[in-house]
C-alpha cells in the first residue's frame, strides 16, 4: 500500500511544479485532504508533508511554461482529487479501491507537457 502514497506524493509533486495562478494552491489543498483519506483508509502516511509556501510559490513562478491545455489538464487532476472518494473502512479491498480512484486521477495528467512539468 506504500506504492499508493508514493504515487499520491509524486502526482502532488508534479502538480506543484507545473501549474499557475489558483492550481497550485488548489493542489496543496486537495494534497492534505488526500492524506486525510488515506489516513481514513489505514494507509501510513508519515513522511508526506504539506507543501510549503515555498513549494507553491514555486509552482505559481512556473505559469508561463504551461499551455492553456496543460493548464486545463491540471485543473481536472486537481478536480479530480478533490472528488476521490475515502474508504468505507480499512480492508484491503478498499485500500486497492482508493488506489484505483487514485490511479483515475493521475490518468489526468497525461499529455502534460514536458516544458510545463519541468523536464
Amino acid at each position: 500500500m506504500k506504492k499508493i502514497l508514493f504515487g499520491l506524493a509524486a502526482m502532488a509533486s508534479l502538480t506543484l511544479t507545473a501549474c499557475g495562478g489558483n492550481v497550485c494552491d488548489d493542489t496543496a489543498d486537495a494534497f492534505e485532504n488526500l492524506i486525510d483519506k488515506a489516513e481514513e483508509c489505514g494507509l501510513p502516511t508519515t513522511g508526506f508533508q504539506q507543501p510549503t509556501d515555498e513549494d507553491i510559490e514555486s509552482c505559481k513562478e512556473s505559469l508561463d511554461a504551461c499551455s492553456d491545455s496543460d493548464k486545463d489538464k491540471l485543473d481536472a487532476f486537481v478536480d479530480c482529487m478533490n472528488d476521490v472518494k475515502g474508504c468505507n473502512d480499512k480492508t484491503q479491498t478498499e485500500q486497492l479501491a482508493f488506489a484505483e480512484r487514485l490511479s483515475k486521477c493521475d490518468a489526468k495528467l497525461d499529455g502534460v507537457s514536458a516544458a510545463c512539468i519541468g523536464e
